[in-house]
């Protein structure tokens, strides 16, 4: 069945429909001047092998991740190999590499090493659970990606063509780039079927392993960096293919295979027909080359279910250690001198993102008002931005009861944003008030669908974190494919889209603060509610409280908070996290205290992040929010080392 599938696809997906006779002369006589023949020899069959080795070697590594480290949900796009190769190959492209030259290789390898290290390092404590790694993963993934998109920033000529790129191109121009990957794959399962005995031996445990004469570091060490390897070539080849390598080993595994090495070579062919099912499917809807629509980004649309899938059907332990329960210790500090003091520094940091600047002649302190009023909009734009964000994550936290969660890492903006790029994807012009609607609707039924895909696990707080990530990489998918559709209207939100207040006006202002007041204030007033849900679901049902409808109001709340926020500095940014752990470090644990704390936090991040956008690398400009995602990933990654 699976193949007749696949035949009338690629019979659909043919970009010209030649005779038997055509064919005969094609496969053993190519006809040069035969211009099909020649767009079928050196486009269209090079761009199905490529799908066939690419799916092969993503399965492998997904299948060697998996075993080594006996976690499910391993990945190369799980945990962030994917986008360290990925930003590993926009460096070499920044520095000068010739396009598939050794170095182009050896940067994204490089980059794959250095997501995978720090993903082993910020999961060690835990003893490399399975929870842990993928929320590791994914928070390498965001940082790393932050850092990739400022790098393309720098590069404006090359920005949408990378873009497309990083999504997952498929299309060749020859057979050099096949024959390349297939012999890394050929290689990795020469070199798998060689130590394949140490590996099965791993699959018992460390303990068993290690009494049978294995040395479980090395192996595994050496296992990691030949899936990493093989991703490296394959995203520097091709750019990023999400979830085939999730989603092939779970079916192998499905389909009967037990032994390791029949599990390889199951999950090779199930990644290869998976991709090639992918590819096939949208060639007839994005024209002879399929530039239109990035394979890596419907495959990454089809795979997010199979991460839900695999959240819902499984339980996995926070940690594979042992470890005593910390006595919680609080330290609360006075609220208005904290409060006081961030406001002073507010000024402060409004007063230099206002009059001081950088010019052809070096550092000035202008009073024009040309010049500051220029300038106003965008810092007044990054205050209150900071202020929405800030107070939606400190909501979305004590809903969850997860220091963890927050708008931007749960795709809470990327669902503001996809609506707003949908409607310029249908060649919609909302007006503002529309915008604000269309973007809480569609934050709202993001949030709505992580709830409702974590009833089963009575809303855990690390389980209903990760079904944020899978429906954020869902909707990140979409994204990709709209933004790759080619459309003016749509391109042009590409900047938005990396969290730029260059357009803030004084009526986006206005709504922002209007919104940010009105809702901060009904937040305020539910003080009470936040701090009782913080407790947790039984401590909130005793007392009496309605606790479904409840968080649906506090959500209505996060979610319009985060629409707000999103029109005017898009959805990247870490500020909906940093803002409430700031907050808790400053002392303030009592749900009204950290309500106001986050806002003054949130502002300040915001502004800083905006005038450091305007001055660090001036004439150039990076969007505020870009600064604050690459700021607050850093940020992020101690606090999962601390934890």
């Amino acid at each position: 069945m699976t193949l007749l599938v696949l035949g009338w696809l690629l019979v659909h997906a043919l970009p010209y429909q030649l005779t038997l006779s055509e064919w005969q002369t094609f496969l053993f006589h190519r006809d040069d001047s035969d211009f099909r023949q020649l767009i079928l020899h050196f486009t269209f069959f090079p761009r199905l092998s490529m799908a066939l080795v690419c799916g092969a070697s993503l399965a492998v590594a997904g299948c060697l991740m998996q075993h080594l480290l006996q976690n499910p949900m391993a990945s190369p796009t799980t945990l962030g190999v994917a986008a360290g190769s990925e930003l590993g190959m926009t460096a070499s492209l920044l520095v000068g590499s010739v396009a598939g030259g050794l170095t182009q290789y050896m940067f994204a390898f490089s980059g794959g090493l250095l997501a995978a290290g720090l993903v082993f390092l910020l999961t060690a404590k835990k003893g490399f659970a399975p929870l842990q790694m993928v929320l590791a993963g994914m928070v390498v993934t965001l940082f790393l990606g932050a850092t990739n998109m400022m790098l393309v920033m720098l590069n404006e000529q090359q920005l949408t063509s990378l873009f497309v790129w990083g999504a997952g191109a498929l299309t060749q121009q020859g057979w050099g780039n096949t024959q390349l990957v297939l012999a890394i794959l050929t290689l990795t399962i020469v070199v798998i079927v060689v130590i394949q005995r140490p590996l099965a031996a791993l699959g018992l445990g460390s303990e068993v392993a290690e009494s049978s004469g294995v040395n479980v570091a090395r192996v595994r060490l050496f296992g990691l960096t030949l899936s990493v390897l093989i991703t490296s070539i394959v995203v520097a080849t091709v750019g990023v293919i999400g979830f085939i390598g999730l989603v092939a080993p779970t079916v192998a595994k499905m389909l009967g295979a037990r032994r390791f090495i029949h599990r390889v070579f199951i999950s090779a062919l199930v990644g290869a027909l998976l991709l090639l099912f992918a590819d096939l499917l949208i060639q007839p809807f994005s024209g002879v080359s399929s530039e239109l629509l990035p394979t890596g980004a419907i495959t990454a649309l089809l795979g997010a279910p199979c991460l839900l899938w695999l959240l819902a059907t499984n339980k996995f332990s926070a940690s594979f250690k042992a470890e005593n329960v910390a006595t919680k210790r609080y330290h609360p500090r006075s609220f208005l001198r904290i409060s006081s003091l961030l406001c002073l520094l507010l000024v402060a940091l409004f007063c230099i993102a206002v009059f001081l600047g950088r010019t052809q002649t070096g550092w000035q302190l202008s009073y024009d008002w040309r010049i500051i009023d220029l300038r106003l909009p965008r810092v007044l734009g990054a205050i209150f931005a900071g202020c929405g964000l800030a107070l939606a994550g400190t909501i979305v936290q004590r809903i969850t009861v997860n220091p963890m969660a927050s708008p931007e890492v749960m795709g809470i903006s990327s669902g503001a944003a996809l609506a707003l790029v949908l409607c310029a994807w249908l060649g919609l012009t909302p007006t503002r008030a529309e915008q604000i609607l269309y973007g809480g609707i569609g934050a709202a039924l993001v949030m709505m669908a992580i709830l409702q895909f974590s009833k089963r696990s009575n809303y855990a707080p690390t389980q209903l974190l990760l079904t944020g990530i899978a429906v954020s990489a869902a909707l990140d998918a979409i994204l990709r494919v709209a933004l790759s559709s080619g459309q003016d209207n749509v391109q042009a939100l590409l900047t938005w889209l990396s969290g730029s207040t260059y357009l803030a006006s004084y009526q986006d202002v206005l709504a922002l603060a209007l919104g940010v007041l009105v809702l901060g204030g009904g937040a305020y007033l539910s003080c009470r509610w936040l701090d009782i849900l913080n407790l947790g679901q039984t401590s909130a049902v005793s007392v009496g409280i309605n606790t479904k409808r409840t968080r649906l109001v506090l959500l209505i709340m996060a979610s319009l908070l985060t629409a707000l926020a999103t029109l005017v500095i898009g959805p990247l940014s870490f500020v909906g996290l940093l803002a409430p752990h700031i907050a808790r470090g400053l002392g303030q644990y009592r749900a009204r205290h950290q309500l106001v704390v986050s806002c003054l936090v949130g502002a300040s991040l915001m502004v800083t992040a905006d005038w450091l956008g305007r001055t660090v690398w001036f004439p150039w400009q990076f969007p505020a929010g870009l600064m604050a995602s690459v700021v607050g990933g850093g940020y992020f990654l101690l606090l999962l080392r601390k934890n």
